[in-house]
């Protein structure tokens, strides 16, 4: 037991309330997941291959990426979309390895920028999906800095009987980083990229689909990456080739029932520095 004395807190992914008008505008405000890539909105680990995410969609899009915010989405005929306005990152997070420490998450988010973000998906036929998705925002908040962040990515997904394929591509600019280093006294290979850019592709096949076992899946899969952190840096500032990856995954899952996911995978990591260190990842997943 705990005396009543501690405090405590209650952490939230997202939270937030719909106003439904029609099908093609509806209104949504509260603690809002960005819809950016293929894993923030739905990043259970039930619904993405492998133990761990991709490091393009941890690093560049930080997954799981939640502020506070108000907007409107809806559907078009075949197509889908969401659009928001939401607090900014928050630049004094940044780091060479990415833009994942500047997440604000929701709890005493400081809003003296904020940001925009908007996606478009198209599904022209059942099992096919192309989109892309954008933010753009000053992640300054009190810093003497504005720190303007611009994340553009585009995606395709295909997924026909027990087959699933997936590419992602993602680019990302920051404007003033000589100032920010400045401030946050980073030096030589420690510099906040101005660039930072990666794709990754997937393919997965569920071997159960091929049977009359119908509840249950058994699927391998085979994922490429592509990703630099400091893609640039400002002049007089050098790039740490530890930050230039590439990652193959390869690795299978089974799920006995819908709600639980066991996985297996082997990572084999390159960077330009020669320092990339391979693993063997085990996760025991579950939602309720």
């Amino acid at each position: 037991h705990g005396s009543t004395s501690e405090a405590g807190e209650v952490s939230l992914e997202f939270a937030y309330l719909d106003y439904l008008l029609q099908e093609e505008i509806n209104l949504r405000a509260g603690l809002l997941l960005l819809p950016m890539g293929f894993l923030n909105e739905l990043h259970e680990p039930t619904v993405f291959h492998g133990a761990r995410r991709p490091e393009i969609e941890r690093l560049i899009i930080p997954t799981t990426w939640r502020e506070i915010g108000a907007g409107i989405f809806g559907e078009i005929g075949p197509f889908s979309y969401r659009t928001y306005v939401v607090n900014g990152l928050d630049a004094s997070g940044f780091s060479a390895s990415g833009l994942r420490g500047g997440r604000q998450k929701g709890s005493l988010a400081k809003a003296d920028d904020f940001a925009w973000v908007g996606r478009l998906d198209y599904t022209p036929v059942t099992g096919l999906t192309l989109g892309g998705s954008a933010y753009y925002g000053n992640s300054g908040q009190d810093l003497e800095a504005d720190v303007a962040t611009a994340i553009y990515e585009g995606h395709i997904e295909w997924r026909w009987k027990g087959l699933q394929a997936r590419a992602l591509a993602v680019h990302a600019t920051l404007d003033d980083v000589r100032q920010l280093n400045e401030i946050r006294q980073l030096t030589g290979t420690r510099s906040v990229g101005e660039e930072l850019q990666g794709y990754y592709l997937e393919l997965a096949y569920d071997i159960l689909s091929l049977t009359s076992v119908k509840d249950q899946s058994l699927t391998p899969f085979i994922r490429y990456e592509d990703i630099n952190t400091q893609n640039e840096v400002p002049s007089g500032y050098s790039e740490n080739p530890a930050n230039d990856v590439e990652v193959w995954t390869f690795g299978i899952s089974y799920q006995p029932i819908e709600e639980v996911i066991l996985k297996l995978d082997y990572q084999n990591y390159d960077n330009e520095a020669g320092t990339g260190s391979d693993q063997v990842n085990i996760s025991l997943g579950y939602v309720f």
